[in-house]
């Protein structure tokens, strides 16, 4: 008998309308990912590695119905500032009055996943794919998504300012919504994007997006999350770099009460980079799995992933890092660093850096480690007239700031830095 949640999501799948419906491509993929949660009776495996510190059990025993559209809506001055172009989502549905599309330079297409059409479903093809295996996130994800976005840069086009997608919670009842994107950057094309998870909503939210970088392109991107305190959060992101293409990814993980973050990054082509920064800060009972999966397939390319986290209360982070360096792809250069600190007695931090290795002259490094804030520092400060209270906000901000600081864009550098800054102030 499957889980209340998988269940629940069976029946609503079943009735609601969603984006593509209709057409057969769509709709086909979408009874295939029906029948594919039809055989599941939990969400994960519990038995499986990824899984090993992270129980979906509780979650799974909601039966939680899907979000309609209409029943909320969110004041447009309480979104954040933003630079450029944005899509809002509120509670996995487009929301038009709330967004601005307005003023995309030529070469730019950007379309709620309910604006799509056959044609682009059919160019996009990763829309509807879903992995084999025992997990069935991504079944459920695809049977239900209402939400999402198709982003294609054309070849050379260079966007200036930052294009904003924001998924917002409102609904006071738990619900469940669900998005997937693909996103396409053309050859040496550049662009910068900014997530924005937040609100003030509960249940639970999976987001899965496909993004990939076509020669020499760049891609910059900020995901800052700050679900709200009730939601649980699953995400999935896969990254496929071409040759020369460029990724920088700051991740800001500072919500939600279960957040799982599968990251997939695969360098494809000769002197493709990946630059992974990433900050975590989570206090009370807030639980956050964070898993990294970094493949060097050919030789001469190059990643650096850092990582700072700070819990207290009775947290609980766990970073799961690994980088592959395939059999072949010599000169690749690779370094893996995690950095934590632990504010309380009760919090804990799982650090698991991986290397695997089967290539020979290859430049790798890794590391990890678990302390808490320096005592002589803590006593430089506090002999300097600064009360305790600020002076551990002070350090544990510099802590987890130094992933942040080479943000390209000033703006969402400060909105990044001012989101953290409060919540480590909320740490206590």
């Amino acid at each position: 008998m499957s889980a209340p949640l998988l269940a629940s999501a069976l029946q609503d799948a079943a009735a609601i309308a969603l984006p593509g419906a209709g057409l057969a491509s769509v709709d086909a993929a979408r009874a295939a990912a029906r029948a594919m949660l039809s055989t599941r009776e939990h969400l994960v495996d519990a038995r499986a590695e990824a899984w090993r510190y992270t129980s979906l059990r509780a979650l799974e025993a909601q039966a939680l119905p899907h979000a309609r559209r209409g029943v909320a809506a969110i004041d447009t001055a309480c979104l954040p500032v933003t630079h450029g172009a944005r899509l809002v989502f509120v509670d996995g549905c487009f929301d038009a009055a709330s967004s601005r599309l307005d003023g995309l330079p030529a070469g730019v297409s950007c379309k709620p996943l309910e604006a799509l059409d056959a044609r682009d479903w059919a160019a996009h093809p990763v829309l509807l794919q879903v992995a084999s295996g025992a997990d069935a996130l991504a079944p459920l994800n695809l049977a239900l998504a209402s939400a999402g976005v198709l982003l294609e840069v054309a070849d050379g086009v260079h966007v200036e300012a930052p294009l904003d997608v924001i998924y917002a919670s409102s609904l006071g009842m738990p619900v469940a919504w669900h998005a997937r994107s693909a996103i396409r950057l053309g050859k040496g094309a550049r662009l910068t994007l900014r997530e924005w998870h937040l609100g003030t909503g509960s249940g639970l939210a999976t987001v899965q997006s496909h993004v990939r970088l076509d020669e020499d392109a760049r891609l910059d991107l900020v995901q800052q999350q700050e679900a709200p305190a009730a939601l649980s959060l699953l995400r999935r992101d896969v990254f496929n770099l071409a040759a020369r293409a460029q990724l920088r990814l700051h991740m800001l993980e500072l919500g939600a009460a279960l957040s799982q973050h599968a990251l997939v990054v695969e360098l494809g082509g000769i002197e493709a980079q990946a630059e992974l920064r990433q900050a975590v800060a989570l206090a009370h009972r807030q639980h956050a799995d964070l898993g990294l999966d970094l493949r060097h397939a050919v030789g001469r390319t190059r990643s650096d992933v850092r990582c700072r986290a700070v819990v207290t209360g009775r947290a609980r982070a766990v970073l799961q890092g690994a980088i592959t360096i395939a059999a072949g792809a010599d000169g690749s250069d690779a370094a893996l660093s995690t950095q934590n600190l632990l504010l309380s007695d009760q919090a804990e931090i799982d650090a698991r850096p991986v290397m695997e290795i089967h290539a020979d002259e290859v430049r790798a490094a890794h590391g990890a480690s678990v302390g808490q804030l320096d005592s002589a520092m803590l006593f430089y400060l506090r002999a300097r007239g600064l009360p305790e209270a600020a002076a551990r906000a002070l350090l544990t901000g510099a802590h987890c700031r130094a992933v942040l600081d080479d943000i390209a864009h000033e703006g969402l550098r400060a909105a990044a830095q001012q989101a953290l800054e409060s919540c480590i102030a909320a740490l206590g």
